[in-house]
């Protein structure tokens, strides 16, 4: 990805789209665009191949919206957080596809890992440290998506979709994993 973002980024500054100050800045973005765009293609290929484009999109909804709010576990490299992160999508899926769970231990894992995630709060990257006022916005925007998985459960929890229910589950248990494994590995992690 680095590779294609200088390409990108060299091509619009001959181009003179761009100042030459301001390199970094595209090429940062150039790369976190392809670097997303790549990850969310490859949810789409995995959950193809698996046959759940929904349960992989009910997942990437709460996983992807939660770790930008409460941050986590960083890996050293794109290729290892990529690949860390395309296991955790399969291991949903097949855990749903494979397990028939009592919907109330559905709900026993996810009030015990959203109780975890407010209680670590947000977990700073080792390269990016946030203020306390940053903290405070983060946090206020992971309760609103808490508030909306919960007005979920509650729902998936009456109209009796047991296989979301425990979906929802183990996805904010994964959250809450890797806050933890964030909160006490990061200072390893240091790019």
């Amino acid at each position: 990805m680095e590779y294609l973002s200088k390409k990108l980024t060299d091509y619009i500054l001959e181009k003179n789209v761009i100042d030459k100050e301001n390199y970094e800045i595209y090429k940062y973005g150039f790369e976190s665009f392809l670097e997303t765009a790549f990850c969310f293609a490859s949810v789409l290929v995995i959950a193809a191949f698996m046959h759940a484009i929904p349960q992989a999109l009910f997942f990437s909804f709460f996983f992807l919206m939660m770790r930008s709010y409460t941050g986590g576990l960083h890996l050293k490299t794109f290729k290892a957080c990529y690949v860390s992160s395309c296991l955790i999508l399969v291991a949903c899926i097949l855990l749903v596809k494979n397990l028939t769970v009592n919907p109330y231990l559905s709900i026993a894992i996810y009030g015990a890992s959203v109780l975890a995630i407010v209680l670590l709060g947000p977990v700073d990257h080792p390269n990016k440290q946030v203020d306390e006022e940053d903290n405070k916005r983060f946090m206020f925007r992971s309760y609103i998506i808490l508030a909306i998985s919960a007005v979920t459960a509650v729902i998936l929890f009456i109209i009796k979709n047991h296989s979301y229910l425990f979906l929802e589950g183990i996805t904010f248990a994964f959250t809450a994993v890797t806050g933890f494994l964030g909160k006490h590995l990061n200072k390893y992690t240091v790019a």
